[in-house]
């Protein structure tokens, strides 16, 4: 009998602390995003104006702590805008910096623990995870996403998101589009006429590139690199999207599509038919295949825009500062296009890639003054001026499309129409929970295909009948 006694005093006590807790005001509900001008007019001035009430709403917050996606010596902008943000509000920031091989693992451990001590965390999966955070209700909606807001951003990326209940529940992190990067000086040695804009041109000009480097610089160069872990999944969207077609047919996974089929035996090609791609590329991370190219190693490669940046550095691509026969060549001897449309019959449009994107979520958990104080962070990080840092700093893509209008942006960034048409025609596919073990089955019976295990497209069909049965 006592221990129920106890038990209903516990209860007794657990409702008057709801009640009670019910009738505070959230700190972030103190701050007016609207004033002193609407947030959209806040986030699309030159330098970011933080909203009314923010001070009141943070009072006593003297740092906040996130999950930052990797080392901040990768993340040049990341640092610039961290301190602009302490410099704005006194607010310190301490990014804890997580492998993106074990962030998500970390993230949900925090949140499934309701830990307070982590206020906000990067996503470095995105399309992938968002849908999982916010199915879970581990992810707190951001106040600052009006109408107004929304109508300035991409549609796309905000959709990506949006939870069930219309509301949205992160802000961009870091933002890449995907262009095809080549040499022009091997690409014209090895006899290749014009910049390749299909498919089939690039798979003709990477056997050409690889023959001609197998005579001329040894045998490790070669025509095309590209990922063949987990980023796999990128290079067969980008084959399917140059088809016009999609991944997700009802919202679910389907990748022996006929253009599917046709992506697969592409990239499959590339290494186990053509030769033109080493074996090496079945052990390549997003940024190991890049790396290789920044070294002089590939003719071309499918790569994230901030490599554009780092391929222009003589000290970051010392590989690249010459032209394959020794020259010197200012800002290096690389160029970008749009990706490349599936054959000739195929629109412009159809030059697409998948747009990838880093997300960045508020601990739910965390209390409501840090809460409040992580918004404003977030919130500044999709500003103009800290997308602007993003573009011309660090050479990533910016979330706010208005720092493409902006003059000085212009004037420093390379390729700028290579990036435009590139961003214009990216699509994005927000995957549904289980896509991350989905694409860990692609990785596996690719690599059974290209090391002659199995038939190319039978390996192909095996592994869509395990992704199959993760959703049916």
């Amino acid at each position: 009998m006592m221990w129920k006694i106890v038990c209903w005093i516990w209860v007794v006590l657990g409702i008057a602390v709801v009640a009670v807790g019910s009738d505070k005001v959230p700190a972030w509900q103190l701050i007016n995003w609207d004033g002193p001008v609407s947030a959209a007019e806040r986030l699309s001035a030159d330098e970011y104006v933080l909203p009314e009430g923010w001070e009141e709403a943070v009072a006593g917050v003297t740092e906040i702590v996130y999950f930052n996606s990797g080392a901040l010596r990768h993340d040049p902008a990341t640092v610039v805008n961290i301190e602009r943000f302490e410099a704005l509000t006194g607010i310190k920031v301490r990014a804890i910096e997580v492998s993106s091989l074990i962030l998500f693992d970390k993230t949900l451990s925090v949140l499934v623990s309701r830990d307070l001590s982590i206020h906000g965390m990067s996503l470095t999966d995105a399309p992938l995870e968002l849908s999982q955070v916010i199915g879970a209700g581990w992810a707190a909606p951001l106040p600052f996403w009006t109408p107004e807001v929304q109508n300035i951003y991409p549609k796309a990326l905000v959709d990506a998101m949006r939870g069930a209940d219309g509301r949205v529940y992160a802000t961009c992190d870091t933002m890449r589009v995907y262009v095809l990067f080549y040499r022009p000086s091997w690409l014209k040695a090895a006899g290749v006429e014009k910049v390749p804009e299909t498919w089939q041109e690039v798979r003709e000009a990477a056997l050409k590139c690889r023959e001609w480097a197998v005579k001329n610089l040894g045998p490790d160069y070669w025509g095309i690199v590209f990922p063949g872990k987990y980023n796999l999944a990128h290079m067969l969207q980008a084959g399917i999207y140059s088809q016009g077609a999609r991944v997700l047919v009802d919202g679910k996974p389907v990748w022996n599509s006929p253009e599917g089929r046709n992506s697969w035996q592409l990239w499959y090609d590339f290494i186990a038919t053509d030769k033109s791609a080493p074996e090496a590329c079945l052990g390549y991370t997003w940024n190991d295949y890049q790396e290789v190219f920044a070294k002089g190693k590939a003719a071309m490669m499918l790569g994230f825009s901030t490599y554009i940046v780092r391929c222009s550095n003589p000290e970051l691509a010392p590989g690249i500062q010459t032209d394959v026969f020794g020259n010197p060549v200012e800002g290096g001897d690389f160029a970008v296009v749009a990706p490349p449309k599936w054959d000739v019959n195929h629109p412009e449009s159809h030059r697409a890639a998948f747009i990838d994107f880093d997300g960045f979520i508020v601990n739910p958990f965390a209390d409501d003054k840090h809460q409040a104080a992580v918004m404003l962070f977030a919130e500044f990080r999709m500003s103009k001026e800290a997308c602007r840092n993003e573009v011309l700093v660090e050479g990533n893509d910016a979330f706010f499309p208005g720092v493409y209008d902006d003059p000085e942006v212009l004037g420093k960034i390379r390729f700028p129409e290579a990036l435009r048409l590139s961003a214009q025609n990216a699509v994005m596919e927000a995957f549904p929970p289980g896509s991350k073990h989905s694409i860990d089955i692609l990785v596996e019976y690719f690599g059974k295909a290209v090391t002659g295990q199995m038939d190319a497209q039978d390996a192909l069909d095996a592994a869509q009948k395990e992704i199959d049965e993760i959703y049916w």
